[in-house]
């Protein structure tokens, strides 16, 4: 199982919720971009890039400009999943990076979904687009 993540800097790992399934009992589409979420926001706690909104000296964080979901394997309850993240270095511009994270079922062994994601730095007080800082542009190179 650890081979599927050598190339990924940070792992979220969940429980398939019995509730997470659908009348065609598996987990519903939208419920792999719910889980892609929730192991972005633990990835970008670790680097401190956080939404600050309500803190006007820290109102830079991420905002998702774009997804891109790959299904390849049905999950069901019960299940353990496994989310690992990575960021495409070659995809750091001035403003946004990509994104790229697998969702692995552990009763499956496999991948069942390929995630692509554009992440933009937000300025929430200002409402646009915030230059990426040179600290957190670090960061994203080695992460």
């Amino acid at each position: 199982m650890q081979d599927f993540f050598k190339d990924y800097t940070a792992i979220f790992e969940t429980k398939v919720a019995w509730g997470e399934m659908d009348a065609a009992l598996h987990v519903n589409n939208t419920v792999f971009l719910r889980y892609s979420e929730s192991a972005r926001i633990e990835f970008f706690r670790e680097l401190d890039f956080e939404v600050h909104v309500h803190n006007p000296s820290r109102p830079i964080g991420p905002i998702l400009a774009e997804v891109y979901c790959k299904y390849k394997a049905p999950l069901t309850y019960p299940d353990t999943i496994t989310i690992a993240s990575r960021v495409d270095p070659a995809s750091i511009d001035a403003y946004s990076f990509w994104m790229e994270q697998i969702i692995f079922s552990h009763k499956l062994q496999r991948i069942a979904a390929e995630i692509r994601t554009r992440i933009v730095s937000y300025d929430y007080i200002q409402l646009k687009k915030a230059p990426i800082w040179e600290e957190l542009r670090v960061k994203l190179m080695t992460k």
